[in-house]
């Protein structure tokens, strides 16, 4: 279960201009409705949430209260999207069972932006002085709003349902109290290199390059964001990673090469963010270099035989030739005891399309997933653009 201190904050939106009318301070509340997580399973959803809205609002604070944890059922995580897409089959309140929400609405993850996150049962993030999170609205048959969508996901451990909710109150800052405006790190291309055959411990990684994304610009199917085209002033980093994963280390990486520890973590379920006090100026040429080493060995993931003697799952480049950008993860079906079980392992599962079983629970290869049984590896964080007219030393001075 994860820890319940556990705190990922993160943010999104648009390029920085002069701040255009932005409501005065203010509260606002949305919330995920009741719903049941089935015994001994995850259940994921999302809910969309709209704020009527005529102008821009600054976040300067983000709040999120999971409710109806116990010992043997907790959230996995919640997080609020900026959704920017058809609202035309969308209805406020409807809880639709998804994983992320990457097929939510218009069904493109490019028309989702992060707002917040959060692992914890009780998560509080407050933006950096002169700093804000920028929501715009869009119109809504008439009536602009700031459309959010809650994706909540939890873990139930127990042999009976439980019902769970959650609550998000965002505050707003005067506009002239924001001097830049936050956007997102999420930088999820490790994610697609988590191979870990049974038996091994095996350590991947990637980098967010401001001026240079690589990789990074095709991230967003996945639901990360591209890097920025120039310097940037980082506010915070933190690591995420699900049960197997054992180590996660952030590195500054120089353009001679050299490397500087930034951020370290060994402990999954309690991920705590690095504040940079003061912002951590990352220039084009320069990088963070991020790795996570996942173990596949002590406590071994387990999945149902596909094929007599193979080790089912598929890493997200094999499940791409094979699905498209449809269905990224290639994880294999879930079951809970190694042997014959044909009832968690039958011939075959509509949840599973064009897959075949042959009736045995086996280890199974460690890949990415969206389950707590599978796992991750994404760099999570804040920054804003530096200001590249502004003496040495001085581009991240607000």
């Amino acid at each position: 279960m994860l820890s319940r201190r556990t705190l990922l904050a993160l943010a999104a939106l648009a390029a920085f201009a002069a701040p255009s009318p932005v409501l005065a301070r203010r509260s606002y509340t949305v919330r995920v409705p009741a719903f049941d997580v089935p015994a001994n399973k995850n259940r994921e959803i999302c809910v969309f949430a709209p704020l009527p809205a005529k102008e821009a609002m600054n976040i300067g604070e983000v709040r999120i209260n999971n409710i109806g944890g116990k010992p043997s059922f907790a959230t996995h995580h919640l997080i609020v999207y900026a959704y920017h897409g058809s609202l035309a089959d969308v209805k406020a309140g409807e809880v639709k069972d998804s994983t992320a929400c990457l097929n939510f609405g218009s069904g493109k993850p490019s028309d989702l932006s992060i707002v917040a996150t959060s692992q914890g049962v009780h998560s509080r993030w407050v933006m950096p002085q002169g700093t804000a999170l920028k929501l715009t609205p869009d119109d809504s048959g008439g009536k602009p709003v700031v459309g959010l969508v809650l994706n909540s996901h939890w873990i139930n451990g127990d042999s009976v349902s439980h019902r769970a909710r959650a609550r998000v109150t965002l505050i707003t800052k005067k506009s002239k109290d924001v001097k830049r405006e936050l956007k997102p790190i999420f930088e999820v291309v490790a994610n697609a290199f988590i191979e870990v055959p049974p038996g091994q411990t095996k350590t991947v990684g990637y980098r967010w390059a401001p001026g240079n994304a690589g990789l990074g610009q095709y991230g967003s199917f996945l639901g990360g964001t591209a890097a920025p085209d120039g310097p940037a002033c980082v506010t915070m980093l933190v690591g995420h990673m699900h049960k197997r994963g054992k180590l996660f280390t952030a590195e500054l990486v120089d353009t001679d090469g050299s490397r500087t520890p930034l951020y370290r973590q060994t402990v999954y379920s309690d991920p705590l963010a690095k504040l940079e006090v003061p912002p951590l100026l990352i220039n084009v040429g320069q990088s963070i270099s991020y790795e996570c080493t996942h173990d596949n060995a002590t406590t071994p993931r387990l999945g149902c035989e596909e094929q007599p003697g193979v080790s089912p799952g598929q890493s997200v480049f094999q499940a791409l030739s094979k699905n498209g950008f449809t269905k990224p993860s290639g994880a294999a079906k879930l079951c809970t005891a190694e042997g014959p079980d044909p009832a968690e392992c039958p011939a075959t599962d509509p949840a599973y399309p064009g897959h075949t079983y042959t009736g045995n629970c086996v280890k199974a290869t460690l890949v990415f997933g969206f389950t707590s049984e599978d796992d991750m590896c994404i760099l999570p964080g804040y920054y804003y653009d530096a200001d590249p007219n502004a003496p040495a030393g001085q581009q991240c001075v607000l």
